[in-house]
Protein backbone atom coordinates (compact mmCIF):
# COMPACT_ATOMS: atom_id res chain seq x y z
CA UNK A 1 0.00 0.00 0.00
CA UNK A 2 1.41 3.35 -0.97
CA UNK A 3 2.39 5.90 1.67
CA UNK A 4 -0.08 8.37 0.19
CA UNK A 5 -2.90 5.88 0.69
CA UNK A 6 -1.77 5.26 4.27
CA UNK A 7 -1.84 8.99 5.02
CA UNK A 8 -5.33 9.19 3.56
CA UNK A 9 -6.42 6.19 5.60
CA UNK A 10 -5.20 7.40 8.98
CA UNK A 11 -6.49 10.90 8.33
CA UNK A 12 -10.08 9.79 7.77
CA UNK A 13 -12.51 11.10 10.36
CA UNK A 14 -15.60 9.02 10.97
CA UNK A 15 -18.62 10.94 12.26
CA UNK A 16 -21.68 9.51 13.95
CA UNK A 17 -24.83 11.04 15.37
CA UNK A 18 -25.71 10.07 18.93
CA UNK A 19 -29.41 10.19 19.88
CA UNK A 20 -30.02 12.81 17.17
CA UNK A 21 -28.34 15.48 19.29
CA UNK A 22 -25.03 16.81 18.06
CA UNK A 23 -22.21 14.70 16.65
CA UNK A 24 -19.39 12.66 18.04
CA UNK A 25 -16.26 12.21 15.97
CA UNK A 26 -14.20 9.07 15.86
CA UNK A 27 -10.67 9.70 14.72
CA UNK A 28 -8.98 6.57 13.46
CA UNK A 29 -5.57 8.18 13.94
CA UNK A 30 -4.02 6.37 16.87
CA UNK A 31 -2.27 8.37 19.56
CA UNK A 32 0.70 6.05 19.05
CA UNK A 33 1.72 4.33 15.83
CA UNK A 34 4.15 1.43 15.57
CA UNK A 35 6.55 0.08 13.00
CA UNK A 36 7.17 -3.65 13.06
CA UNK A 37 9.94 -5.30 11.04
CA UNK A 38 9.84 -9.10 10.82
CA UNK A 39 12.94 -10.95 9.58
CA UNK A 40 12.39 -14.55 8.51
CA UNK A 41 15.34 -16.88 7.91
CA UNK A 42 14.81 -19.06 4.82
CA UNK A 43 18.23 -20.70 4.83
CA UNK A 44 18.86 -24.37 5.48
CA UNK A 45 19.78 -25.22 9.03
CA UNK A 46 20.94 -28.24 11.00
CA UNK A 47 18.63 -27.05 13.77
CA UNK A 48 14.87 -27.07 13.64
CA UNK A 49 13.40 -23.70 14.40
CA UNK A 50 10.10 -21.91 14.07
CA UNK A 51 8.21 -21.99 10.76
CA UNK A 52 6.28 -18.88 9.79
CA UNK A 53 2.66 -19.39 8.69
CA UNK A 54 -0.24 -17.28 7.44
CA UNK A 55 -1.81 -17.70 10.90
CA UNK A 56 1.11 -15.73 12.34
CA UNK A 57 0.59 -13.00 9.74
CA UNK A 58 -3.08 -12.80 10.70
CA UNK A 59 -2.00 -12.60 14.33
CA UNK A 60 0.18 -9.60 13.43
CA UNK A 61 -2.74 -7.84 11.71
CA UNK A 62 -5.05 -8.22 14.70
CA UNK A 63 -2.43 -7.58 17.38
CA UNK A 64 -1.14 -4.37 15.86
CA UNK A 65 -4.49 -3.15 14.55
CA UNK A 66 -6.13 -3.51 17.95
CA UNK A 67 -3.25 -1.67 19.59
CA UNK A 68 -2.80 1.45 17.51
CA UNK A 69 -2.05 0.30 13.97
CA UNK A 70 1.05 1.22 11.98
CA UNK A 71 3.47 0.00 9.35
CA UNK A 72 4.75 -3.55 8.78
CA UNK A 73 7.89 -4.63 6.90
CA UNK A 74 8.99 -8.17 6.09
CA UNK A 75 12.52 -9.27 5.19
CA UNK A 76 14.36 -12.53 4.56
CA UNK A 77 17.66 -13.88 5.77
CA UNK A 78 19.11 -15.70 2.78
CA UNK A 79 22.37 -16.29 0.87
CA UNK A 80 22.59 -12.61 -0.07
CA UNK A 81 20.14 -10.65 2.02
CA UNK A 82 20.85 -7.47 0.07
CA UNK A 83 19.13 -8.96 -2.97
CA UNK A 84 15.57 -8.34 -1.89
CA UNK A 85 12.92 -5.69 -1.67
CA UNK A 86 11.11 -5.58 1.67
CA UNK A 87 7.41 -6.38 1.57
CA UNK A 88 5.48 -3.65 3.36
CA UNK A 89 1.88 -2.84 4.21
CA UNK A 90 -0.04 -0.61 6.57
CA UNK A 91 -2.23 -1.94 9.35
CA UNK A 92 -5.20 0.30 10.23
CA UNK A 93 -6.16 1.14 13.79
CA UNK A 94 -9.31 -0.62 14.98
CA UNK A 95 -10.97 1.88 17.28
CA UNK A 96 -14.02 1.00 19.35
CA UNK A 97 -16.37 3.37 21.15
CA UNK A 98 -16.88 2.84 24.88
CA UNK A 99 -20.43 1.71 25.62
CA UNK A 100 -21.62 4.58 27.79
CA UNK A 101 -24.66 6.86 28.00
CA UNK A 102 -28.28 5.80 28.09
CA UNK A 103 -29.58 2.58 26.54
CA UNK A 104 -30.33 4.25 23.20
CA UNK A 105 -26.86 5.79 22.99
CA UNK A 106 -25.22 2.51 23.93
CA UNK A 107 -27.15 0.71 21.20
CA UNK A 108 -25.98 3.29 18.64
CA UNK A 109 -22.39 2.91 19.81
CA UNK A 110 -22.61 -0.86 19.64
CA UNK A 111 -23.88 -0.65 16.05
CA UNK A 112 -21.05 1.73 15.16
CA UNK A 113 -18.51 -0.58 16.76
CA UNK A 114 -19.76 -3.44 14.61
CA UNK A 115 -19.39 -1.25 11.52
CA UNK A 116 -15.84 -0.26 12.48
CA UNK A 117 -14.94 -3.91 13.16
CA UNK A 118 -16.39 -4.97 9.81
CA UNK A 119 -14.35 -2.31 8.00
CA UNK A 120 -11.23 -3.50 9.81
CA UNK A 121 -11.97 -7.09 8.81
CA UNK A 122 -12.17 -6.16 5.11
CA UNK A 123 -8.48 -5.28 5.13
CA UNK A 124 -7.34 -8.50 6.78
CA UNK A 125 -7.43 -10.89 3.83
CA UNK A 126 -5.49 -8.54 1.55
CA UNK A 127 -2.82 -7.96 4.18
CA UNK A 128 -2.43 -11.65 5.02
CA UNK A 129 -2.27 -12.68 1.36
CA UNK A 130 0.25 -9.98 0.39
CA UNK A 131 2.61 -10.65 3.29
CA UNK A 132 2.27 -14.43 3.16
CA UNK A 133 2.92 -14.60 -0.59
CA UNK A 134 6.10 -12.55 -0.27
CA UNK A 135 7.45 -13.68 3.09
CA UNK A 136 6.56 -17.36 3.55
CA UNK A 137 9.07 -19.28 1.44
CA UNK A 138 10.72 -22.72 1.67
CA UNK A 139 13.92 -22.88 3.71
CA UNK A 140 16.19 -23.82 0.84
CA UNK A 141 18.83 -21.06 0.79
CA UNK A 142 22.34 -22.52 1.13
CA UNK A 143 23.76 -19.71 3.27
CA UNK A 144 22.65 -17.17 5.87
CA UNK A 145 23.51 -13.50 5.45
CA UNK A 146 22.47 -12.30 8.91
CA UNK A 147 24.49 -9.09 8.75
CA UNK A 148 22.83 -7.48 5.74
CA UNK A 149 19.32 -8.47 6.81
CA UNK A 150 19.90 -6.73 10.15
CA UNK A 151 21.39 -3.70 8.40
CA UNK A 152 18.34 -3.40 6.17
CA UNK A 153 16.06 -3.57 9.21
CA UNK A 154 18.16 -0.94 11.00
CA UNK A 155 17.94 1.46 8.06
CA UNK A 156 14.17 1.02 7.80
CA UNK A 157 13.63 1.84 11.46
CA UNK A 158 16.02 4.80 11.36
CA UNK A 159 14.00 6.46 8.59
CA UNK A 160 13.05 9.94 9.88
CA UNK A 161 9.39 9.33 9.01
CA UNK A 162 9.30 6.78 11.86
CA UNK A 163 10.96 9.05 14.42
CA UNK A 164 7.90 9.14 16.69
CA UNK A 165 6.83 5.54 16.11
CA UNK A 166 7.21 2.71 18.58
CA UNK A 167 9.68 0.23 17.02
CA UNK A 168 9.61 -3.57 17.12
CA UNK A 169 11.92 -6.07 15.46
CA UNK A 170 10.93 -9.74 15.26
CA UNK A 171 13.69 -12.13 14.15
CA UNK A 172 12.93 -15.77 13.37
CA UNK A 173 16.37 -17.31 12.92
CA UNK A 174 19.14 -19.37 14.46
CA UNK A 175 21.29 -16.22 13.96
CA UNK A 176 24.22 -18.21 12.56
CA UNK A 177 25.89 -15.89 10.06
CA UNK A 178 27.12 -18.15 7.26
CA UNK A 179 28.61 -16.64 4.12
CA UNK A 180 29.51 -18.60 0.97
CA UNK A 181 31.45 -20.65 0.01
CA UNK A 182 31.91 -22.83 3.12
CA UNK A 183 29.31 -23.88 5.65
CA UNK A 184 29.95 -22.74 9.20
CA UNK A 185 29.58 -19.68 11.41
CA UNK A 186 31.35 -16.62 10.02
CA UNK A 187 32.22 -13.70 12.23
CA UNK A 188 30.41 -10.49 11.44
CA UNK A 189 30.70 -6.92 12.67
CA UNK A 190 28.01 -5.93 15.17
CA UNK A 191 24.85 -4.23 13.96
CA UNK A 192 23.78 -1.42 16.26
CA UNK A 193 20.01 -1.46 16.55
CA UNK A 194 18.63 1.63 18.30
CA UNK A 195 17.91 1.39 22.01
CA UNK A 196 14.34 2.48 21.24
CA UNK A 197 13.77 -0.82 19.38
CA UNK A 198 12.32 -3.87 21.12
CA UNK A 199 13.83 -7.05 19.67
CA UNK A 200 11.87 -10.33 19.84
CA UNK A 201 14.13 -13.21 18.87
CA UNK A 202 12.74 -16.67 18.13
CA UNK A 203 14.85 -19.83 18.55
CA UNK A 204 18.45 -18.57 18.26
CA UNK A 205 21.26 -21.12 18.24
CA UNK A 206 23.25 -21.67 21.41
CA UNK A 207 26.38 -21.53 19.26
CA UNK A 208 26.15 -17.74 18.83
CA UNK A 209 26.45 -14.82 21.23
CA UNK A 210 23.51 -12.57 20.46
CA UNK A 211 24.98 -9.65 22.41
CA UNK A 212 27.97 -9.67 20.07
CA UNK A 213 25.72 -9.54 17.01
CA UNK A 214 23.27 -6.90 18.31
CA UNK A 215 25.09 -5.21 21.20
CA UNK A 216 23.21 -3.18 23.81
CA UNK A 217 19.86 -4.06 22.27
CA UNK A 218 16.67 -4.68 24.23
CA UNK A 219 16.35 -8.39 23.36
CA UNK A 220 13.82 -10.99 24.50
CA UNK A 221 14.18 -14.64 23.43
CA UNK A 222 11.31 -17.04 22.75
CA UNK A 223 10.88 -20.69 21.77
CA UNK A 224 8.02 -20.07 19.34
CA UNK A 225 6.64 -17.34 17.12
CA UNK A 226 3.26 -17.05 18.82
CA UNK A 227 4.80 -16.27 22.21
CA UNK A 228 7.10 -13.67 20.67
CA UNK A 229 4.19 -11.94 18.93
CA UNK A 230 1.99 -12.00 22.02
CA UNK A 231 4.80 -10.45 24.05
CA UNK A 232 5.21 -7.75 21.41
CA UNK A 233 1.48 -6.94 21.47
CA UNK A 234 1.58 -6.71 25.26
CA UNK A 235 4.47 -4.23 25.09
CA UNK A 236 2.69 -2.22 22.40
CA UNK A 237 -0.45 -2.03 24.53
CA UNK A 238 1.56 -0.94 27.56
CA UNK A 239 3.42 1.72 25.54
CA UNK A 240 0.14 3.20 24.29
CA UNK A 241 -1.07 3.74 27.85
CA UNK A 242 2.10 5.23 29.29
Amino acid sequence: MKTKLFITLISTILTITINGQGKQTINNISDKLFITVLIYDISKSTDTYAILSSAHIEQVYYGIGQNGGGRFYGLHIKTNSLKQDPVTADIPFLQQLPLKGNAYQQANRERKNKQLAAEFETGKSGFVQLISDKLIKPKNEDFSDIKNALEMARKIMENPMFRTYGKNLVIISDMENDFAPKNGIDKMPPVHIGKDVNVFLVRPSDRVNIQEIIPNANISVYVNIQDALNSMFHQIKSARHE
